[in-house]
This record gives structure tokens, C-alpha cells and sequence, in this order.
């Protein structure tokens, strides 16, 4: 078995692994890695098993940063969404990624976090126990189901979501998907003022703009718009094989009295329905057993809660402490 990294990986036969894999997703494939190379504070690291002239494993990374040299100090991390993906899930062959994965990774990253989407217990335990370096966190993931009629969908929201749908549509709210180069810079633009007003960074804000073109239909926009055209929700939406991911969205919050969120969102679940998806992944629900408003408000959507865990990788322990009683420190000032 060879493991080779970077450039030196066949494209075609690293696109064509992950579609055949049973876990295969948006997040480990080629298209992938060119947008978090357009990122000015990310870069992609991917390293993949070759065996008999055959990929049998890939692990796709994106190391962030926020902000300037200095501050990489402190925010240094590396995340696996969605990987690695290993033919068979041999543990050797996850052995080899992970060895050749730490070698090139950056010496000063302070942590690496593992963030499945499908269940990947069976690949990590043999791992876990073997290192005794990653550290499994629960986490939930929310999902929900699409192989409903479109009654069924509606009538499984909580009623409040029903009710706000209801109040959108009465308002005149119009839904659209977005593919012109403004459409997509204006979603950008809510998802940006969204995250400043949760005072949340995003270290690679300015790769959406590339979305579109490096990963065609795998990346889907949409967008709510006011009776008289004025865009106030938004959503990016990665979709590939049977999977919807819910990316990123952003809206005005001059207009919540609208419902837009709730709009957007129940269009984005007909469109994906409608389309044949199986399934729409709302992302992570926090941890079990605490209290978080985010996944309160995702499971009124009629989702399920899947605990497939985070696995956190403390490469410099102390600074990962600081840094993490840093961050629940500044949240706690804004008073999130």
C-alpha cells in the first residue's frame, strides 16, 4: 500500500472512490478541495491509500485559521468532515492515512477534530483504543427524513413552524433558487451579517464566491425574497447522492417579523423532495445531556437525532485548554 498526498493524487479515481463508498459525501471529494484552497484563512489537506494502482482510503482536511499570523497561534485546527473514508474499514488502512495525515499537518495546529455524518463507530474504536490520542465527545447530528409526501413533511413540523410557513406565504414571501453571480453575492452578504450578529467567525468567507463554479450542481443557493424583490433569507445547500447538507444560510433580521427562515426552509425540504434526496442533514445538535437552543429549534422540523460523536485530537493540550476556556469566555461576554 502507498500513501500519497496532495497533487499526487489521480483526481478521477479520488472522485470516483468517493461516490462508490457507502459513506462517500460532498466533503471529502475533489470539488471540495478547491474551494477550501480559495479560502484566504483555510487550506485543504488530503492525503489517500493506494493499493494495486486503487484508492482505498482518502482523508480530506481543512486547516483554519482566523485571522493574521498571530492569531493563528490561538485558532489553529484542523477539521475532517465527513471522514476518512477507507475501503472495507480496514484500521490499517485508516493506520496509514492517519500517520501520513500528522506528518504534513502544520506544527503549530493546536487541535484536529474529526466531525462524522454518518455513523463511523466501527472505524474509530479500533482507533481510539489503539492511540489513546482521540478523545470521542458526543454530538448529535440532526436529519430529516425526505421519502414523505409533501402533507406528511408539513404536518410532522412542530405547529409553530407550520404556523410561521403559513404566515410567510400570506405576506407574499416569494422562494427562488439562485444561480446569477449577484443572487450568490448577495446570499453571501446576509450570511456574513448573520454570523457578525451571532458573533461567530467564519474563517473562509471569502470562498463563496467560488462555490458555485468550482462545485457546479453539488452546491445549491436559494433565497427568499419580499414581495417588492428584496432578498431577506438565504441558504447554501450541498447536495450529493442521496444527501442534502444544510451549509450555510443568513437573513435580515429587519424583516423576522416575515418568518423568512422558516420559508426558506420548508421550500429548500419541498425542493429537496421533489428532487428524490432521501435525506436533508441539518448539522450538528451540541452535545447530549446540554441544553442548546439551536437544536431545540431543528428537531420542530421534524428531525431525528443521530449521536455520531466528535473525536478531538489535542496536538498542543495546553493551548487547546486555554483556547477553549478563551472562547466560552468571549461567548459569555456577548452573552450567548
Amino acid at each position: 500500500m502507498q500513501i500519497v498526498s496532495g497533487d499526487n493524487i489521480d483526481r478521477k479515481a479520488w472522485a470516483a472512490f468517493v461516490k462508490a463508498h457507502p459513506q462517500g459525501n460532498v466533503f471529502q471529494t475533489p470539488e471540495m478541495y478547491d474551494v477550501y484552497a480559495c479560502a484566504k484563512h483555510a487550506k485543504p489537506i488530503v492525503v489517500a491509500a493506494v493499493e494495486d494502482e486503487e484508492i482505498v482510503g482518502i482523508l480530506l482536511a481543512q486547516y483554519l485559521t482566523n485571522g493574521d499570523a498571530m492569531a493563528s497561534w490561538i485558532t489553529a485546527r484542523s477539521i475532517v468532515t465527513g471522514g476518512p473514508l477507507v475501503k472495507d474499514n480496514k484500521p490499517e488502512i485508516e493506520e496509514a492515512l492517519m500517520r501520513e495525515y500528522r506528518r504534513v499537518l502544520p506544527n503549530k495546529t493546536i487541535y484536529s477534530e474529526i466531525r462524522p455524518i454518518y455513523d463511523i463507530s466501527e472505524l474509530r474504536n479500533e482507533r481510539v483504543n489503539e492511540l489513546r490520542r482521540w478523545k470521542r465527545v458526543g454530538h448529535y447530528n440532526l436529519v430529516l427524513g425526505l421519502e414523505k409526501t409533501q402533507e406528511e413533511l408539513f404536518e410532522q413540523m412542530h405547529k409553530e413552524r407550520r404556523r410561521n410557513v403559513n404566515q410567510a406565504i400570506k405576506a407574499g414571501l416569494v422562494f427562488k433558487e439562485v444561480a446569477d453571480e449577484d443572487g450568490i453575492g448577495e446570499i453571501v452578504a446576509l450570511i456574513k451579517q448573520t454570523y457578525e450578529r451571532k458573533h461567530v467567525p467564519i474563517s473562509y468567507l471569502d470562498m463563496f464566491g467560488e462555490v458555485r463554479r468550482l462545485m457546479g450542481d453539488y452546491a445549491r443557493f436559494f433565497a427568499s425574497y419580499t414581495p417588492e424583490g428584496k432578498m431577506i433569507a438565504g441558504e447554501i445547500r450541498l447536495c450529493y447522492k442521496d444527501l442534502v447538507y444544510a451549509w450555510f444560510a443568513g437573513s435580515d433580521e429587519a424583516y423576522f417579523k416575515l418568518r423568512p427562515n422558516d420559508f426558506t426552509m420548508w421550500n429548500v425540504i419541498c425542493w429537496a423532495a421533489a428532487e428524490g434526496y432521501k435525506s436533508l442533514d441539518f448539522g450538528g445538535g451540541g452535545e447530549p445531556g446540554k441544553p442548546y437552543g439551536v437544536r431545540d429549534y431543528k428537531l420542530k422540523y421534524g428531525c431525528e437525532m443521530y449521536d455520531y460523536g466528535r473525536y478531538v485530537w489535542a496536538h498542543r493540550p495546553v493551548t487547546y485548554w486555554a483556547a477553549a476556556k478563551a472562547y466560552a469566555l468571549y461567548h459569555k461576554m456577548k452573552g450567548k
